[in-house]
């Protein structure tokens, strides 16, 4: 007698409910886990960048200064300067202020304009200066999307404020030292800066991060201040920067650039970021704090 045999189909086990929300749950905390770790990494791969930047610029300061006797340029192109329009501010600049401003007196000879930072430095470490980007219809828009020692990364990834408008102005996302000619505690301002006249060139800043957004924090100035210091061409202790977590770079006279925590560079002061004269951070050539503070 012949036996049927029977063949049991294939079980088609499909996932529960349960077990589909337990593999997303799990997804979504590994990915918690590891998303502020990419993104920690991505940001130190733009500090890294932002860094080599400022160390190119104060490669650019060394030789500039050896070209030039010993004088440091211009920390910006000041209002009322032969050539700018009545409303110019020098904190402000305007792309169309630099296609305006190359003026030379027939007395003296000398050229205004053309002896700011942004202008005569660019060409030491093969880069362009600004009145170049300028005096093209198309400069403003590669001055603001070119990789280029001009742009920190870390500020190009961030929203602008919406406050600037950089089809017209020109934003700085790096600065240079505004109180360099100040000695004796911000009481006295020399004409000319030397590189004589520096006391501590490791210590002394050339160049530092700016800020470009109103909402960046941390930051230790008032609301007014906040926003009149944003994408200037000179920096200082009320303009640095915090955007790199909690801090920013600074390049040193002597071609050396570190990276600090804010509170470290700054301290509040009479409704400002002020200079807590700390002895590795001179903003003045001879050490002293602008703001009267004593050494940290």
């Amino acid at each position: 007698m012949k036996t049927k045999t029977f063949l049991r189909k294939p079980c088609k086990r499909a996932f529960t409910l349960i077990e589909l929300l337990v593999v997303v749950a799990i997804i979504a905390i590994l990915a918690a886990l590891l998303l502020p770790a990419l993104s920690r990494a991505k940001e130190k791969g733009r500090r890294a960048v932002s860094l080599s930047n400022q160390r190119q610029w104060a490669l650019a300061m060394t030789m500039y200064v050896d070209d030039s006797d010993g004088s440091f340029p211009a920390t910006k192109i000041a209002t009322g300067t032969p050539g700018t329009p009545s409303d110019y501010n020098e904190d402000m600049p305007r792309w169309l202020d630099l296609t305006d401003v190359e003026h030379t007196d027939n007395q003296s000879g000398k050229s205004y304009g053309r002896d700011a930072w942004f202008n005569v430095l660019p060409p030491y470490v093969g880069s362009q200066p600004l009145w170049k980007y300028a005096l093209r219809s198309t400069g403003p828009a590669e001055y603001l999307k070119s990789k280029s020692i001009f742009q920190c990364p870390t500020a190009s990834a961030q929203p602008l404020d919406p406050t600037l408008n950089p089809g017209s102005r020109i934003i700085f996302q790096y600065g240079m030292n505004s109180k360099g000619m100040w000695e004796q505690g911000g009481k006295v301002q020399v004409k000319q800066l030397k590189a004589g006249m520096v006391r501590n060139p490791s210590a002394f800043v050339v160049f530092s991060e700016n800020r470009v957004s109103v909402t960046e924090t941390p930051y230790y100035g008032t609301d007014v201040v906040k926003g009149a210091t944003l994408g200037s061409p000179q920096n200082y202790t009320s303009r640095f920067s915090s955007r790199h977590e909690d801090g920013g770079i600074i390049a040193f006279s002597d071609g050396h650039a570190a990276y600090f925590k804010y509170a470290y560079v700054c301290a509040p002061h009479n409704g400002k970021p002020s200079d807590p004269a700390r002895p590795d951070i001179n903003w003045t050539h001879d050490g002293t704090s602008v703001d009267g503070l004593s050494p940290q």
